[in-house]
């Protein structure tokens, strides 16, 4: 499968919020990708065959499955030419709007949360020419399931009493520190916070990163003694954001900007 990129996954931000248990999420996005390798109409005469080393150019090892990943492959050899084989051979997949492709390589397609609480599918076929009357078809299918959120992650504004934001800007030193007691202006924070949509480690870890000027800290403080203190840091890579409560690591939320936006507004620091 091709390289990931930042423009890929931002397509999966606008997912839905998981609400099955991570094992029921994985079984779901095991199911999805073997519907989608499933979905292929391949010539009579095909094939399965289990090869030991792929041909050029599929005889490159695999990437490691990240984690929140699952992946599945079908290799096929079949008495077809690839010209021909091709339309019949995706007309029932996702692939079927893409035109043909050549022998050795591939065609792909990203399906953003193609179901609730998957994070993203990616599909693609490669058809490799073996000799006069015979192809090769190897069909990889790979999906992210998003991690459930817990309870801990909701913020209840009325918990707290004051967030504290610090700001500094790309290659600067100096930093800058507002804090905020009034409800209106915690509610706004929180409900950007417990609306967001949490973000497979797997698919951050891939992405690359171009640096945005300013990196956020939000502090927010108990209202009662013994309550509960939460951290949210919108670092320097736009694309999740971190949350931790009482010192505890929470899933990441995808960045979609609102919350930037929100801290911009009432710290003045673009």
């Amino acid at each position: 499968m091709a390289n990931r990129t930042c423009s890929r996954r931002a397509r999966s931000a606008a997912v839905r919020r998981a609400t099955a248990s991570p094992d029921g999420l994985r079984e779901r996005a095991q199911a999805l990708i073997w519907r989608l390798v499933g979905e292929l109409s391949p010539p009579p005469g095909t094939r399965t065959v289990h090869l030991a080393k792929l041909p050029p150019p599929l005889d490159s090892p695999p990437p490691p499955v990240p984690a929140g990943w699952v992946r599945v492959q079908r290799t096929l050899e079949a008495p077809a030419q690839p010209g021909s084989a091709w339309a019949g051979l995706v007309a029932h997949t996702p692939l079927r709007q893409i035109d043909p492709i050549t022998p050795g390589s591939t065609g792909s397609t990203v399906l953003p949360a193609p179901e609730p609480g998957i994070d993203v599918a990616e599909f693609g076929v490669t058809l490799v020419q073996l000799s006069g009357t015979t192809i090769l078809i190897v069909a990889v299918a790979e999906a992210a399931w998003l991690p459930a959120r817990t309870p801990a992650e909701h913020l209840d504004p009325a918990a707290f009493g004051s967030v504290t934001i610090a700001a500094q800007r790309w290659a600067q030193t100096r930093v800058v520190t507002r804090a905020f007691t009034a409800q209106a202006d915690i509610s706004s924070l929180t409900a950007i916070i417990n609306s967001g949509t949490p973000a497979p480690a797997g698919a951050v870890a891939g992405l690359h990163c171009a640096a945005v000027a300013t990196v956020y800290i939000l502090r927010f403080t108990p209202r009662a003694a013994g309550g509960r203190s939460a951290v949210v840091t919108l670092g320097a890579c736009p694309h999740a954001y971190d949350i931790t409560v009482n010192g505890k690591q929470q899933p990441s939320l995808w960045d979609d900007g609102k919350l930037r936006m929100a801290v911009a507004a009432l710290v003045g620091v673009h």
